[in-house]
Parts: structure tokens; sequence; C-alpha cells
């Protein structure tokens, strides 16, 4: 089984950098089929291009161009049709840690009967930094399962294919990039299957095993988007009535997710 928390972290450590969301990107997918290629044509009879291909992966060079695919990736995932990003503190936290700490702050703040703009105020840059949950919290990355982060992952799938806008071409370009690089295969297959088909609300709803994972499971599906299209706004006002999250809740956890966008 594959790593879904550093998977998880990759994806919002490349959406928090802005390596996504221009068109222009699109084209940073196929960025390892050119570098790699040159390693097919001037290869001995004796050379292994494998080796010499994961050895450029090792470079600089080779870095940035896995880190441009990933950030594609981002791009498909969590990439914002208002031009909007993950803000820069983001990437510091790590994806758990993000999700869980926007979870807490909301969850913590509608429990105490504050308003919604008490949940935003601390989380955009330039305020007070986002914070991680507390490490004895619910809400605490580090006891979080592998169960939890692929769930999350599902949700922030959903959330991204719920307008049907999900440029399939480019998918297919970027996978076929993520394999090229040596990312590890059933991590691969896992997004490539996600993204074909996505979890369905009552699957997502299904793995909710206490209140605190289903406000985590809201709250990824709300990062991933700025839902600015009925099909969104329905999948996350369905999301929600199936997570059996209260109404005042929603309003804090959409309040953080939009606030930690710059």
């Amino acid at each position: 089984m594959f790593d879904a928390k550093k998977l998880l972290d990759a994806l919002v450590g490349s959406a928090a950098a802005g390596s996504h969301g221009k068109p222009a990107d699109a084209g940073l997918g196929n960025m390892l089929n050119d570098v790699l290629g040159q390693f097919t044509g001037g290869a001995g009879a004796g050379g292994n291009i494998a080796e010499k291909a994961m050895g450029y992966l090792n470079t600089p060079q080779g870095n940035m161009a896995t880190s441009a695919v990933i950030g594609g990736l981002a791009g498909l995932l969590m990439g914002s049709k208002s031009g909007r990003k993950l803000a820069g503190s983001a990437a510091k936290l790590g994806g758990l840690a993000l999700i869980g700490g926007l979870a807490y702050t909301a969850y913590r703040n509608w429990k105490a009967g504050q308003q919604p703009a008490a949940s935003a105020a601390t989380q955009a840059d330039g305020g007070t930094p986002m914070l991680a949950p507390p490490s004895q919290s619910p809400f605490s990355a580090d006891s979080a399962s592998q169960d939890t982060a692929l769930v999350l992952l599902r949700a922030m799938i959903a959330a991204a294919a719920a307008d049907g806008h999900i440029d399939t071409q480019e998918r297919g370009r970027i996978i076929g990039g993520l394999k090229q690089a040596g990312f590890d295969i059933e991590a691969t297959q896992f997004l490539d299957s996600e993204f074909a088909n996505p979890a369905s609300i009552t699957t997502l709803a299904s793995a909710a095993r206490t209140p605190e994972l289903a406000s985590e499971i809201y709250t990824a599906a709300r990062l991933a988007i700025e839902p600015d299209t009925p099909e969104e706004k329905a999948f996350l006002a369905q999301l929600g009535d199936a997570l059996g999250l209260d109404r005042a809740l929603i309003a804090h956890i959409d309040a953080a997710a939009t606030a930690a966008k710059a």
C-alpha cells in the first residue's frame, strides 16, 4: 500500500507553492516525457536506460521536472478557476496538518458559539499563521491513520470532479509523467482510478467514524474547490448533509477554507 500521508503532503505543498492553476502550466505535465526521451536514443548496447533516467531525476533539473508533474497534479486536484491558491504557510504544515488544523479551528469556534468570521480571522497570510491542531486533539495529524489520509484524498478528488470539468487528456499526461518519474505505482493507479471514478457522497460519508473525521472530510472537499458552479455547490451541500454536519459548523469550515487561499 502506498503512503497516502506523503501523497497528501506533496499535493498540498505543490498547491501552496503555486506551481499550478494557469492554463500555460498544463504543458509541464509533458516535461518528463521530453527529458526522459533523451535516454532512449543515446544508450549503448549495455546501457541501462532506467538507471540513467532515475539518475537524472536525482539531479536538480530532474527534481524540478518531477515537481512540475506533481504541481500539475495539484492543479487538477486543487486548481482554482478564480486563480486563488493555498496560502504559502500551508506548505509548511503538510496536508493532514492543514486539513486537521482548519477543521479543528472551525469545530472549536463552532462549539464556543462564535461567528464564522472567527474561523477565518487567523488563516490568511499576513495574519496569525495557520497552525497544526494540538497533538492531543482528535484532529491531530500525528495520530491520523493512512485510512484517514486516503479518505481525505478521495474527498478532494470527488469535489474537484463534481462539476465534470477535469481535463481528462491532461490527467492522462500527468499520470503518465508520474509513472515515468518512478512514482509509487500503487499511488499512481489509485489517482488514475479515483479521477476516472470519484468516490460517491455515500461512500465518503460511510468513512466518517467520528464527528471530527466528518468535519475533516468536508474540510478536505471544501479546500479543493471554490464552489462557483451549481454542481459544486450541490456536491458540498449533499456531502454536508450526508456527514450529518450542523449548518453552522459548515459555515465555519467554509470561512476557514476560503481564508486559507491567497
